[in-house]
């Protein structure tokens, strides 16, 4: 059979996209951008245990993954609070980048429906992926590994590293 390679539109890199990212990607070799919010009931099981294995990592210089947390909480104390009491010690986008936060949601598809509109993805197609979803970046070459983090996060819970 023949096979035809789909050409994908360039992405802007990451660290383009949102330069609050770059130290980040420069200190682990995966990153993952976890799109959630405190108000979503289906995020409340991914969190306890995306910070499970993130605290289980190895103690070593260069971390395996490092997590950002891309915000869809309704007010910067709603993610203060819900980062404080329920995350792990890992970074954001502030709350009050909005624009670098819209950004990375409209750079991947990602957002809660509520967000679709005032984000401008409420056209055909401009949402691939709702919250929470975990998508993990290759640092080095900034390339998406895979999109669907959180289903292999959950579906592997009890695999530490």
């Amino acid at each position: 059979g023949t096979f035809f390679l789909e050409t994908l539109p360039t992405m802007p890199s990451l660290s383009t996209v949102a330069p609050s990212l770059v130290p980040f990607l420069s200190s682990s070799k995966i990153l993952a951008l976890y799109f959630a919010s405190s108000w979503c009931p289906e995020c409340t099981p991914v969190t306890p245990a995306l910070k499970s294995m993130y605290l289980s990592q190895p103690d070593e210089t260069e971390k395996l993954l490092e997590v950002v947390y891309i915000s869809s909480d309704m007010s910067k104390e709603q993610m203060e609070q819900a980062m404080s009491s329920n995350h792990g010690p890992w970074g954001s986008i502030p709350f009050d980048n909005v624009e670098e936060r819209s950004n990375v949601k409209r750079n991947f598809g990602v957002c809660a429906a509520k967000e679709m509109k005032e984000l401008q993805m409420d056209g055909p197609g401009q949402r691939k992926f709702g919250i929470p979803t975990i998508i993990l970046i290759n640092c080095e070459t900034e390339e998406v590994m895979t999109t669907d983090g959180e289903r292999d996060l959950m579906g592997s819970y009890d695999n530490r590293w």
